[in-house]
């Protein structure tokens, strides 16, 4: 589990780079995106998103989408970034 929880801003701070790091993987442009952007507009995929999950599971150790929230309900950026924000600063 996590010693210190990561504030809002660094949570966001490091979802954009993890998006910006798998485009950037798949040679794909990294579009300039805001929290109201819907995910496919990232250029993100559906294996790309499992791949986001992924990664930021082993970094924080935690995911999300096990219990507390469906993936299916996220649609947008800032949707990402709010479920981890709730499940990183929950308890």
């Amino acid at each position: 589990m996590l010693t210190e929880k990561p504030t809002s801003a660094e949570i966001e701070v490091a979802i954009r780079r993890t998006i910006a790091e798998l485009l950037e993987r798949a040679d794909k442009p990294v579009p300039p995106f805001d929290r109201d952007d819907d995910l496919i507009s990232t250029g993100l995929t559906s294996l790309d998103l499992a791949a986001l999950v992924a990664k930021l599971a082993r970094r924080w150790r935690i995911d999300p989408f096990l219990e507390a929230k469906a993936i299916t309900e996220v649609r947008t950026v800032g949707d990402l970034y709010d479920a981890y924000r709730e499940a990183l600063t929950a308890g």
